[in-house]
This record gives C-alpha cells, sequence and structure tokens, in this order.
C-alpha cells in the first residue's frame, strides 16, 4: 500500500507514525509538514491523493480556533460537520476517567465535531480523538498530535487495520524474544533459509526484541510451518510470544490462563513493573497488588524483613530480594510473587555494590527464585531493564509451574 503523513508541525507523533509506517514496509509517498491554511491543506492533500491509497493526518484538530483541518476536509469532501452522541459519550467516558476540567461548551462542540462519515474512537490520553474514513477511493485517517494518543491509536486500531488492508497481499508473523542482543539474533536467524521470507528485527537497548517475518500470500503452508518451526526451536530458551504482545500482556494472559494471583513488592523499580501489567486491560484479574517498598522502614513494616538482614547485608542484596518475597508471600495471600531491590545509580555503588547491581526474586510457596544481574546504562536504563527482566522471569516462572 501506499501511504502519506500530512501534518502541520515535525513532533515526536509524527516521527512515530513514520516509523511505524516503515516498519511495516508501507510505500511511504510523502511525509510533509505545512501551514494549517485551507490553500495549503488543499494542495498537499491533492499531492497525496494521487498517488497514495492511505493519507494520515496528525494534528490540526485540537483546541485552538486556528486548527481547521476538519473543516477544511469536511468542506473538500462535500459532508458536514457531525456533532454526534457517540462522540458526547467518548467525550464524557474521558472526562470521567481522567478527573480533567470539562472545557467550555463551544470548545466541545469543535473538539466532538467531525466530517460525517468518519469512524471516530474513543480517546486515553487527551481531549483529542482519532477518526477514520473513506472519501474519494482513500482511506484518510486523522490523529491527535499527542505521543501517547498516537501509539494507543496505533497498537489497538491502526495496526490491525493496516495488516487487514494489505492482508491479500502479505502475510505478516510476529516473535518476541527477551534476552538476546540484536546482533546474537540476527547471527540464529542466519541459519534459516529466507528466499520466500522478509525477516527484520527491532531490539531495544533492554534485549526486547521484536521479530518481524513476512512473506507473500502465495507462499505454501508447508514452507510457513517449517519456519515457524525454526523459530520455535531456535528461540526456544528467549521467545516468550508468537504475536506482537508485550511482556506485560504475556504476563498478564499465563497468569490468567493458569488462575494464579500475582504481588509485586519493588524498590529500584519503583512501581515500573506494577504500572507495565496496569496497563494491559483485565489485569485486575490477577494483579493483587503492587508495593513500592523504597525506604528500609517499609521493607520492614510492609514485608517483614528482618532488620539484622538489612543491617547485615543490605537493603541490595539476595538475603533481602528473598524476604521481600517471602513477606509478599505471608501478607497477601498470594500464590505467585515477584520482588526488585538494586542501585540505580548515579551514586551509592561501590567496589563490593556497583551502580546496576540488582536482584530480582520471583517465586510462590513451594520456593523463591534469586537471579542477580549488573545492568549498565544510566539511572531510568537500569531501572527499564530491571523491570522488563522480572517480568521476563515471571514468565519463565509461571510456564514452569503450570
Amino acid at each position: 500500500m501506499n501511504v502519506s503523513i500530512i501534518s502541520f508541525d515535525y513532533s515526536d507523533s509524527v516521527k512515530f507514525i513514520y516509523e511505524k509506517l516503515r516498519e511495516s514496509n508501507e510505500n511511504i509517498d510523502y511525509c510533509v509538514i505545512g501551514e494549517q491554511t485551507k490553500e495549503k491543506i488543499c494542495e498537499l492533500s491533492d499531492l497525496a491523493e494521487k498517488s497514495s491509497d492511505i493519507i494520515f493526518y496528525v494534528g490540526g484538530q485540537g483546541l485552538s480556533m486556528n486548527d481547521i483541518l476538519k473543516e477544511v476536509l469536511a468542506e473538500r469532501y462535500g459532508v458536514n460537520l457531525v456533532y454526534s452522541k457517540e462522540t458526547q459519550e467518548f467525550f464524557r467516558k474521558y472526562i470521567e476517567e481522567s478527573k480533567q476540567p470539562t472545557p467550555p461548551i463551544f470548545v466541545q462542540e469543535k473538539l466532538l465535531s467531525f466530517p460525517e462519515g468518519f469512524e471516530v474512537f474513543q480517546s486515553k490520553y487527551g481531549y483529542e480523538m482519532s477518526a477514520i474514513g473513506r472519501f474519494c477511493g482513500k482511506e484518510i485517517i486523522l490523529l491527535p498530535d499527542s505521543l501517547a494518543e498516537c501509539r494507543h491509536m496505533y497498537y489497538d486500531y491502526l495496526k490491525n487495520f493496516l495488516e487487514k488492508k494489505d492482508g491479500q497481499k502479505h502475510k505478516v508473523f510476529f516473535y518476541k524474544v527477551f534476552g538476546l542482543k540484536q546482533d546474537e539474533v540476527e547471527k540464529k536467524l542466519s541459519a534459516f533459509e529466507k528466499k520466500s521470507f522478509k525477516i527484520s528485527v527491532k531490539t531495544d537497548f533492554a534485549e526486547d526484541s521484536e521479530i518481524t517475518v513476512r512473506c507473500n500470500g502465495r507462499v505454501s503452508q508447508t514452507n510457513i510451518d517449517e519456519m515457524n518451526a525454526f523459530m520455535l526451536e531456535t528461540f526456544s530458551e528467549n521467545l516468550y510470544s508468537v504475536d506482537d504482545f508485550s511482556l506485560s500482556q504475556v504476563a498478564v494472559d499465563l497468569l490468567k490462563l493458569y488462575g494464579r494471583k500475582l504481588s509485586v513488592a519493588e524498590s529500584l523499580t519503583g512501581g515500573k513493573i506494577t504500572s507495565d501489567l496496569v496497563d494491559v486491560p483485565g489485569a485486575s484479574d490477577v494483579l493483587y497488588e503492587g508495593c513500592t517498598t523504597y525506604s528500609n522502614g517499609a521493607k520492614q513494616a510492609r514485608l517483614l524483613v528482618k532488620h539484622d538482614t538489612l543491617s547485615r547485608c543490605g537493603a541490595v542484596s539476595s538475603e533481602t530480594a528473598y524476604q521481600m518475597c517471602t513477606g509478599l508471600l505471608k501478607t497477601s495471600g498470594c500464590d505467585v510473587v515477584l520482588s526488585t531491590t538494586g542501585i540505580a545509580g548515579p551514586g551509592g555503588g561501590s567496589a563490593a555494590k556497583p551502580v546496576g547491581l540488582t536482584y530480582i526474586a520471583v517465586g510462590d510457596g513451594k520456593g523463591i527464585h534469586i537471579h542477580k544481574f549488573v545492568f549498565a546504562g544510566d539511572r531510568n536504563e537500569v531501572r527499564e531493564k530491571a523491570a522488563k527482566n522480572a517480568l521476563f522471569l515471571l514468565i519463565k516462572f509461571i510456564k514452569k509451574r503450570k
């Protein structure tokens, strides 16, 4: 498919959509930034519509009276701006859930009016909503200039939408792998005969990798089965999902599948693990609590970590990580527990306990397993690596204890 992106400011939202389209191997005709005037919008729309099947408009539909994109598009396609009950209900839900102040009626009318024929989607991170419409044989997608909202829209709606549009031409497979550097992943993939497949790898600094495999619709099921068998065997120790699911999504799904309840105690990760789990719809079915026990006092009072352990071994130790988990088992009544403690930096390290030293404990009533790491990076990178490793270890533990 051929796509174009039109915006009125080069922002992180535009960069995000552009990168996702590139990763999906879409043919990007134009990614252009222009003034938000009627003449410029029409000029850029004319340019994009000549060759593109899908046109993304990022921004231009906000609180400002200078945001005129929806009005210009309604006039362009000969339809009315509609202030529907559906958008009002979406808006009401957002205000209720976010506790944000309610804008004046005239602002609401501007925010909630869309060209007739657009399907509007519930916003999650702001007043502005996304919408998709089909005009003149083109798919028109409106996105707010909000990185968080663009991410939400892409992963919850657009990804599947684009794959369905491209489905007749291509088949796409995802494999999520943790704990290998990108060059290690690529080296393992080099053993696979790729004539019928296009394979791409994206690995973040925490060694969380997404392997995307594409082939055209004419590739036989036998070849696809051989490719899948190779992936499962080659990455058996590191593979955590055969779909585009996050570590937290897989952890929640496995806890649900096996009927387990989880309690988490975090020190250096400061609630990141719990936050990632709560981002997953339905996490309340399996997550009992998340405790950020940052101080020694909190570890003693809430998790029953012994004063002697903290004095003798320190807060950053295998013994403390172990007792954080046993404390959760005693006080929460949950059957799976997870804890983290470490030194995120930039200070606080020593020769014996360097910055990046982290202990992660995971277990249940049958036993607690403790894992030691020394993560490289700045404070936030250490914390992110610790949180992701903890989720991966949780996934592996649940699978073994099933």
